[in-house]
């Protein structure tokens, strides 16, 4: 049989010893958010809220429609106010989501 020989005179680090530090240049900093980035992540979070509760009445919604359907007509207003707040929220979100990006329509 043949034997292995060590062929390096320095040992082994064991196992209870700490590992090397990290230099403290590799770690990198953050830049923060821009308001726009900020504004954007709001209006996406209020349109996702909106998105839900939108799933969450569908059927109240239903209903109402099938009430103007057999001649309640108070009830016609609600699909138009709601549209009309989704399309608000996911216009102010889509304007703020770009500018965060950086990207602007030429005036």
């Amino acid at each position: 049989m043949i034997g292995l020989a060590a062929t390096s005179s320095t040992p082994l680090p064991q196992a209870s010893e700490e590992p090397a530090p990290v230099a403290l240049s590799v770690v990198r900093r953050r830049r923060p958010l821009r308001p726009a980035a900020k504004v954007a992540i709001g209006f996406g979070a209020l349109s996702a809220v909106l998105y839900s509760l939108l799933y969450l009445f569908g059927d109240d919604i239903r209903h109402w429609a099938e009430l103007t359907s057999q001649g309640d007509k108070a009830y016609f207003l609600a699909p138009i106010g709601i549209a009309f707040v989704f399309s608000l929220v996911h216009g102010l979100f889509t304007d703020r989501f770009w500018e965060a990006l950086g990207l602007t329509a030429k005036r």
